[in-house]
């Protein structure tokens, strides 16, 4: 008795400490329906009759893209990061919206229930690679884009079903992504063994990948954002699970040819005597106009070689690293080919491609 009173004790002062330690908390109901009836009235989100997967009352889109007012939906004391929504202010990973609004598909990420398919690129991913894809079956082209699954970007991709592929991660232990408590090596898995990769220990549920995430969802500043996990480029000729841990390395999965090099007959992005294409997964120089790149900016994150602690304001050039996120958002934005700002327009000293290239003038 004296064991499991003192058990107790160490849980609540765990909880009251670090807090939540799930990805989500509350009531079952708030995101379950055991029938979706009630009173003879549908429980899900958009009052939909159909059932979905898991006795959810949404699908990925149906929770996180309620087009709403609000970036946040909170329901019962939990909140819903909203990828589609009104709010001035977007989350991290960019806001479908604009897809939807702006005067082409290129903003953002065409996934199906939210856009309509593209009528250029129609299914197929730009650049892909199938020996980049570690998927046990690669994407199929005869199908849309999806928010997580065989042909999306969260969860594990060896699932062709959404629901499936995502399954549990809400209800994982997520401490090690949150700052403070930060351990890279519980964060996905990436090394075989013993090590059981899952979704809901990687970060933002990009299966294997590793990152720090920021409590309300937000990058606003240069001391308050995520860490991105990033590497010095390695050549390679194929891609599988136990090489995914940089958030490039999660955009390779379906963009290779932007992130490989060493493949016969493969244009990929060379090496640095020439780079091909703008190099990803880099070390930053630490010499000439980039050494002067030192304040975090959020229109160019850089990623970390290692997921610092707690949020750095700093860029460490020679160690830090340029990603895919340093000139792009992962969802859409209000700018053409999902860039962080206005390629085409007037850019001041210290944004977008001049916050690294300090020595360009503005244009």
């Amino acid at each position: 008795m004296r064991k499991t009173i003192m058990s107790f004790i160490i849980l609540l002062a765990v909880t009251l400490v670090f807090g939540s330690v799930y990805a989500i908390q509350g009531p079952c109901v708030t995101c379950h329906t055991m029938h979706n009836s009630q009173d003879g009235i549908p429980m899900n989100f958009d009052d939909s009759a159909t059932p979905n997967g898991l006795l959810l009352r949404g699908s990925c889109i149906g929770c996180h893209g309620q087009n709403t007012l609000d970036n946040i939906v909170t329901i019962g004391s939990s909140g819903i990061p909203q990828v589609w929504h009104t709010d001035a202010t977007d989350l991290a990973g960019g806001n479908f919206r604009y897809v939807i609004t702006g005067p082409a598909n290129p903003k953002g990420h065409n996934v199906l229930g939210l856009v309509a398919q593209d009528t250029t690129l129609l299914n197929d991913p730009p650049g892909y690679l199938a020996a980049y894809d570690p998927a046990s079956t690669n994407f199929d082209t005869g199908s849309r884009l999806r928010c997580a699954g065989q042909n999306g970007c969260h969860g594990n991709r060896d699932q062709s079903d959404e629901y499936v592929a995502v399954r549990g991660g809400h209800h994982t232990s997520d401490t090690m992504l949150k700052f403070g408590t930060i351990s890279e090596a519980n964060q996905g898995g990436g090394t075989g063994g013993s090590d059981i990769t899952t979704t809901g220990k990687s970060y933002r549920f990009l299966y294997n990948v590793h990152g720090g995430e920021v409590s309300d969802w937000q990058n606003t500043d240069s001391t308050h954002h995520n860490e991105y996990k990033g590497a010095t480029f390695a050549a390679r000729t194929s891609q599988g699970w136990t090489d995914i841990t940089t958030i490039s390395d999660l955009c390779a999965e379906c963009h290779g040819d932007f992130h490989a090099s060493g493949l016969t007959g493969d244009s990929g992005i060379g090496t640095g005597t020439p780079w091909l294409r703008h190099p990803t997964d880099a070390i930053i120089p630490g010499t000439g106009e980039y050494a002067s790149y030192t304040t975090y900016s959020i229109t160019a994150p850089v990623g970390r070689t290692s997921i610092p602690n707690a949020i750095s304001g700093t860029v460490t050039p020679g160690t830090d690293i340029v990603t895919c996120l340093s000139c792009h958002s992962a969802h859409a934005t209000n700018y053409a080919d999902i860039l962080r700002w206005d390629y085409t327009n007037t850019l001041s000293a210290g944004v977008g491609c001049l916050a690294c290239h300090t020595q360009k003038s503005a244009y």
